[in-house]
């Protein structure tokens, strides 16, 4: 008996995405097998975190890495880092900032606006002072002063529309001797971008979320930039009592993580997005002679990531919402389907949508036949 049938659980179909909410991706088996490998094994925990975190930095082209235990943990170190400038005492005092020279970070307002992503509330678990600003580079320029430890960007397109490219943010910013950090946690594919925003386009440090498309652990985060960075970062962190502390990574997610992001930067992206399409097919053929539906294929994920999906409009004024549930609750195993609330930017009420990343063949068939089912309801 599965732990999940003993606990009286049902099990999820995860046609939607990578969602925290239920499980973020699957580990494929060379993940899971150095998980137990680890697992069996006694290490030094922090002689294993370098030693990791060196190769990651190595093969994503970064100057150094870190894991944590989930973007949200990176998030909060990378502020804390900025803020603090690796100062014994204010480490210690964290997330007190009050005594921190500069201990205020920038966003940009209409990044703060989007409820369906309020990420950029953690920043201030750091302790630090979110100031908003304006959209626009002259107000960056105008609100950078000597309080100021750095700036946040948050990368997607419902976060980036309006706003100057982020090229210009950090020359801005640079100019003014101020870091820029981008929280890029669900911005995979294309893998270029683990080194495209910080080796080519300059910024500090970036942050992927480890339990997305990486395919490593739900509680795993990336930190890619400035050695610096990393090196407060560490300070901050297990096995030191301080802020990080409760952001703790095992011997067994470093080598998880390890695993799946070695086998992220080496797989071929065009084999892997061929197999998301095949799957996609499979259901939109199915699905084809279906009344009161139609369907579309767009190659990119709900963020804006480099991953196909099915969008399929319910013409007889259906909401996505009321599919999402009849699959959810009357379906065993339970279906996740993908689904937009009203008033979402993303997409409309009366739609669903098929994220085949974390798909395999034989679910397929339990997928069409539940929106059939629900289609005849």
């Amino acid at each position: 008996m599965s732990i999940y049938k003993e606990l009286g659980l049902k099990t999820i179909i995860n046609a939607s995405d990578t969602y925290t909410k239920i499980g973020g991706s699957r580990m494929n088996a060379d993940v899971l097998a150095a998980m137990r490998e680890a697992g069996e094994y006694f290490v030094d925990i922090v002689e294993f975190r370098d030693k990791a975190c060196a190769a990651i930095a190595a093969m994503t082209g970064n100057e150094a890495a870190f894991v944590s235990s989930g973007a949200g943990a990176c998030v909060v170190l990378a502020a804390a880092s900025l803020i603090c400038g690796g100062d014994p005492a204010l480490i210690a005092m964290l997330p007190d900032a009050s005594k921190c020279e500069k201990n205020e970070i920038i966003v940009f307002a209409s990044q703060t606006e989007i409820p369906m992503l309020p990420y950029w509330r953690i920043i201030g678990f750091s302790g630090a002072r979110i100031v908003k600003i304006a959209d626009d580079l002259d107000s960056l320029r105008k609100e950078i002063n000597g309080r100021t430890a750095g700036v946040f960007f948050f990368l997607a397109d419902l976060y980036e529309a309006g706003l100057p490219r982020i090229e210009e943010i950090i020359q801005v910013a640079h100019e003014r001797n101020v870091q820029v950090i981008i929280d890029a946690a669900a911005q995979l594919p294309p893998k270029a971008n683990l080194w495209h925003y910080t080796r080519d386009l300059g910024a500090d440090g970036i942050i992927f979320s480890g339990g997305k498309y990486i395919m490593g652990p739900q509680s795993t985060g990336l930190f890619l930039g400035r050695s610096e960075i990393v090196r407060r970062c560490a300070e901050l962190s297990n096995p030191n009592c301080h802020i990080g502390r409760p952001y703790k990574v095992g011997k067994e997610e470093y080598a998880a993580f390890y695993a799946a992001i070695k086998h992220f930067v080496e797989a071929d992206e065009d084999q892997a997005k061929a197999t998301q399409h095949k799957h996609l097919d499979y259901i939109e053929d199915k699905l084809a002679d279906c009344s009161h539906i139609s369907i579309k294929r767009v190659n990119e994920g709900r963020l804006g990531q480099d991953a196909p999906r099915l969008l399929i409009d319910f013409l007889d004024g259906r909401q996505g919402c009321e599919c999402a549930r009849f699959m959810y609750e009357h379906c065993d195993p339970a279906i996740d389907i993908g689904y937009f609330r009203p008033n979402d930017p993303s997409g409309n009420a009366n739609q669903i949508f098929v994220n085949s990343i974390n798909l395999r063949e034989h679910e397929l068939p339990h997928i069409v036949h539940s929106i059939q089912r629900f289609l005849a309801l």
